[in-house]
């Protein structure tokens, strides 16, 4: 069956041949992409003011042709967005919503209201299997495909990982989570994010600095997000600077130790070259090496 989807510019503004190159991208996978015309009217850094970019996230869902609802990139200016949300009318037409980094504010929004959610790469990306190199091609392709896969219905993946320290061999759980940053600026609002009892966190970022970052999860402990996760696990850290020879991996293991949540690692997600998709709140099982969903 032919896979049509909606193409929303939620957050940040993006340069038309980007879109242009992601839509192509897509294309070339037999996607149809619909979008408005225009689909940006810029203010600032965001790809438009909240009216007009709520106003197209309604339109997206409302279009009873399309399959899914898929974010050109993330940014800024998701959060922004919740308020205003109608989610009586997203509710009448449940596809789900696919994207991450800033997205991540929405995808767990959309997974509390009931409605699916892929975090998974966004449209721009897609650019991608245009040019360049073949093994790298080959690598996105697939991530889209998988992503495509998921929009269809469930499907059974395996994703590496490895234990942290003394991290058990298993651990089962639903999948929540994503950008680090983005999750700690929710803090004390009304969107703050919460795990669910016996949730397996993923989490990922890019271009922080180790302190940051360290501030961030610090941030979501001391709110009590992760109070009832049963695991936390990471994806890439593309471009984050290091500050001594400390790895990452203990200084979060360190920040998590109070509550006792063990640590995993070593997850092709994030803003790097590998980005595999995974539905949120989809039950997640450890097992081993792999995340299997």
């Amino acid at each position: 069956m032919p896979l049509a989807i909606s193409l929303i510019a939620p957050s940040s503004f993006t340069p038309e041949d980007a879109i242009e190159r992601g839509v192509r991208g897509l294309e070339s996978l037999g996607v149809t992409v619909r979008r408005p015309a225009p689909l940006q009217q810029r203010i600032r850094y965001l790809a438009g003011d909240r009216e007009w970019r709520l106003a197209q996230l309604h339109a997206a869902y409302a279009d009873a042709e399309t399959q899914a609802v898929w974010a050109v990139r993330g940014g800024f200016g998701c959060a922004q967005l919740v308020a205003g949300i109608d989610w009586a009318l997203l509710a009448r037409h449940p596809k789900p919503l696919i994207g991450f980094s800033d997205l991540t504010a929405l995808l767990h929004q959309c997974h509390l209201q009931g409605l699916p959610a892929i975090h998974g790469p966004v449209v721009k990306a897609a650019g991608q299997l245009l040019d360049g190199p073949e093994q790298e091609r080959t690598i996105i392709r697939t991530q889209f495909e998988e992503t495509i896969a998921l929009i269809r219905g469930p499907a059974r993946l395996d994703y590496p990982l490895a234990p942290w320290g003394d991290a058990p061999a298993r651990r089962e759980g639903p999948l929540v989570g994503g950008n680090l940053v983005t999750l700690a600026s929710l803090a004390g609002t009304p969107l703050a994010f919460r795990a669910p009892p016996g949730a397996l966190v993923i989490l990922e970022d890019v271009g922080e600095p180790y302190y940051r970052l360290e501030r961030a999860l610090w941030q979501l402990v001391q709110a009590g997000a992760l109070d009832e996760a049963a695991a936390v696990c990471l994806g890439t850290f593309e471009g984050c600077r290091a500050f001594d020879s400390t790895p990452l991996e203990a200084i979060i293991a360190e920040t998590l130790a109070p509550l006792g949540v063990p640590l995993y690692h070593g997850l092709p997600v994030g803003h790097g070259l590998h980005n595999r998709p995974w539905r949120y709140g989809a039950i997640g099982v450890i097992e081993g090496a792999y995340l299997r969903l």
